[in-house]
C-alpha cells in the first residue's frame, strides 16, 4: 500500500496473496504498530486503503470510524442494558456500564449532530464560538455604560 501512494488500493488489490483473515490481522498490526513507528496514517476512504498523512483522508476515516463506534455503543446499550428490569438497574456493574454508554453518547453528541462530518462540526463550532464571543462583547459593552 505504501507503494500505491496517496491513491491507495482497493481491497482486492490490497489483499494481494493473503487470505481475508491474514489481511484483517495485518490491518490491525499496521494500525497498532506501524502507524506509530512510521508516523503515517492508515486509512480506508471511498473503498481504498492508503498509507498516508493526507489530512482530508484522515478526517474522513476518523469520522467514519467514530460513527461506527457510536452505532455500536447505541446497539450495546439498546440490546443489553436499556431493557433490564428496575431491580437490575441498581446493580453497580449495570450502573457503570450504563454510565459508560451514556458518556460515549455525550462525548459524541456534537459530532452526531453534525452528521459525523468533521467539517460540519468544525463549522458549527466556529459559528458558536463567534456567536458567544459576540454576545460576550455585547455584554461587556452594555455593562460598561451602567457604571
Amino acid at each position: 500500500m505504501v507503494d500505491a501512494g496517496e491513491d491507495g488500493l482497493e481491497r482486492k488489490d490490497a489483499i494481494g496473496r493473503n487470505t481475508s483473515s491474514q489481511f484483517e490481522r495485518g490491518k490491525s498490526w499496521i494500525r497498532d504498530h506501524q502507524c506509530g513507528n512510521k508516523k503515517t496514517n492508515f486509512t480506508l476512504v471511498h473503498g481504498r486503503y492508503a498509507a498516508t498523512n493526507d489530512v482530508d483522508k484522515a478526517k474522513l476515516y476518523a469520522a467514519s470510524r467514530l460513527e461506527s463506534l457510536h452505532k455500536a455503543a447505541v446497539r450495546v446499550y439498546k440490546c443489553s442494558l436499556a431493557n433490564l428490569p428496575p431491580e437490575a438497574q441498581s446493580d453497580l456493574s449495570i450502573m457503570l456500564l450504563t454510565k459508560t454508554c451514556k458518556d460515549i453518547f455525550a462525548a459524541m453528541q456534537f459530532l452526531e449532530e453534525a452528521g459525523f462530518s468533521s467539517q460540519a462540526a468544525a463549522d458549527i463550532a466556529k459559528a458558536k464560538s463567534k456567536a458567544s464571543t459576540a454576545s460576550a462583547r455585547g455584554r461587556k459593552a452594555s455593562g460598561a455604560g451602567r457604571h
